[in-house]
């Protein structure tokens, strides 16, 4: 499946934080994982139930706490550990000592540190290609899979795939500049040259061209927090270098003896990504795809009683499993 460019969906990933995931991670356990090469990873731990989570953030380069808020409620159920991936914004590390291959290291280090046998992965973009990355080189490692606004697990392959990878990418840049995205911006006044615009007003119309690509409700787009400072380029262009050119993460996939949930908003980029979600996943009958209505690449924002009902039912089916 065609996809925006790595950089363009860090950038998309990366710049959520606000109160209530202030408020989530006060007081609770924060942590440096010291890696095999002098890197530190930065670590936080909340909730007080017996199943663990593992949270892998988007990017790559993007940082863990936009994801609070899609976690908020859960915290009495589960105990929830986010941490940044290595050369993201709390855990920094030389853009040399960055590839996938030390991402999915850096999570088998995680879960022995955790004292974990096998964990539950929940992951969000990118972060779902670290997850299927980690389940291909340590199948017997992972109990339950939540993959949400999930990366292709392999490029696409037939004529039938191509096709539609090429429409995809047509749908997608139409979704971005859809007449409501303009419509919020002359609502505002942010619809004038950028030389007569403040700082200020400058922030609000890249959070509204932010809020283009990543909601399809952009009217929210103030619940977009943070700023580019939350992500890390260089970081994430090192691991999009080191993805290789043919992966299939399909048949680790269908090998695992629990269900993998998918989490999509049926506009996640553009309005065909889920249909080719439904092409590659035909036949991989552990599958569990759950389209969100009227929602984008972050689903509980557009969508956040919906989302947590899916989240709430995918996990507690993975956690039960095995």
């Amino acid at each position: 499946m065609t996809t925006l460019p790595f950089a363009t969906i860090a950038l998309c990933l990366a710049f959520l934080v606000g109160p209530v995931a202030a408020q989530l991670a006060h007081g609770e356990p924060e942590w440096y994982l010291r890696t095999s090469d002098g890197c530190r990873l930065f670590v936080q731990e909340f909730g007080r139930g017996k199943d663990t989570v593992v949270v892998l953030h988007g990017g790559w380069g993007a940082e863990h706490s936009y994801l609070f808020d899609a976690f908020k409620g859960l915290e009495e159920r589960y105990r929830l550990v986010f941490y940044d991936q290595r050369g993201s914004l709390r855990s920094p590390c030389s853009e040399a000592l960055i590839s996938v291959e030390k991402h999915v290291e850096d999570l088998e280090r995680l879960r022995i540190a955790l004292g974990l046998e096998r964990m539950t992965l929940f992951g969000h973009s990118m972060g779902t290609t670290l997850a299927m990355a980690y389940l291909n080189r340590y199948p017997e490692r992972v109990k339950g899979l939540v993959l949400a606004s999930l990366s292709a697990p392999r490029p696409p392959k037939t004529p039938a795939e191509i096709s539609l990878a090429q429409e995809q990418e047509t749908a997608k840049r139409a979704f971005f500049e859809r007449p409501e995205v303009a419509a919020e911006l002359r609502r505002h006044g942010l619809d004038r040259p950028s030389n007569e615009l403040s700082d200020k007003e400058r922030s609000a119309v890249w959070r509204i061209r932010f809020a283009a690509a990543n909601l399809y409700h952009v009217d929210r787009w103030r619940q977009l927090k943070g700023g580019i400072a939350y992500y890390s380029e260089s970081a994430g262009r090192a691991a999009e270098k080191s993805m290789p050119k043919e992966y299939d993460f399909t048949p680790a996939l269908a090998a695992h003896p629990c269900p993998v949930w998918v989490i999509e908003g049926d506009h996640d980029f553009g309005p065909l990504t889920v249909k080719y979600h439904r092409s590659w996943s035909a036949g991989i009958k552990n599958i569990r795809l759950h389209v969100i209505e009227k929602a984008g690449h972050n689903a509980w924002i557009d969508a956040p009683t919906e989302f947590r009902r899916a989240l709430f039912q995918a996990l507690g089916s993975t956690t039960r499993c095995g």
